[in-house]
């Protein structure tokens, strides 16, 4: 569960913490009562994988809904692949309807270029160990074929985004 502090910009009002959309909602309506209407929203506490999203996300007042609506419940894979998108300049909005054709590779370069050579292309024995993966696999990033995106984690697909 993910908790947020809604901060007034007004120093004259105090904020309130919140982890459901309920919550924000019942402390915006106390704050409008007395005379506040703007906040910004701080991520308090979360799973790790939730803090990148949420900053990448732009999280405020005018999207938290969308925040505990679809992004709150993501599991690592499906936040790292959100954050890629946003992160490559797509809306939320955009991010949220194409985050599943974002396709990962947990690893190094080298063993996603090992396992595409020895899936797709038949090598004589004789050739084998002549093949250099590594740099392939810089090649791969080079053209942008594959983007590195934390240690060990690939998008194999980035020349399509």
């Amino acid at each position: 569960m993910t908790e947020f502090y809604a901060q007034p910009y007004s120093l004259e009002h105090t904020g309130f913490y919140f982890d459901s959309l309920e919550k924000f909602e019942a402390g915006m309506e106390k704050l409008n009562q007395k005379g506040c209407e703007e906040v910004e929203i701080q991520f308090i506490d979360g799973e790790a994988h939730l803090v990148r999203l949420a900053e990448a996300a732009h999280i405020g007042q005018s999207n938290v809904d969308t925040w505990f609506e679809e992004l709150d419940d993501l599991d690592e894979t499906e936040a790292t692949q959100i954050f890629f998108l946003l992160d490559l300049g797509y809306s939320l909005e955009d991010a949220l309807e194409r985050y599943e054709e974002v396709s990962l590779f947990n690893g190094p370069a080298k063993d996603y270029a090992y396992d595409l050579i020895e899936e797709t292309t038949e090598i004589p024995e004789n050739l084998r160990y002549y093949i250099d993966y590594d740099a392939i696999a810089r090649d791969m990033k080079i053209n942008g074929e594959i983007i590195e995106i934390d240690h060990d984690l690939i998008v194999t697909n980035a020349n399509e985004f």
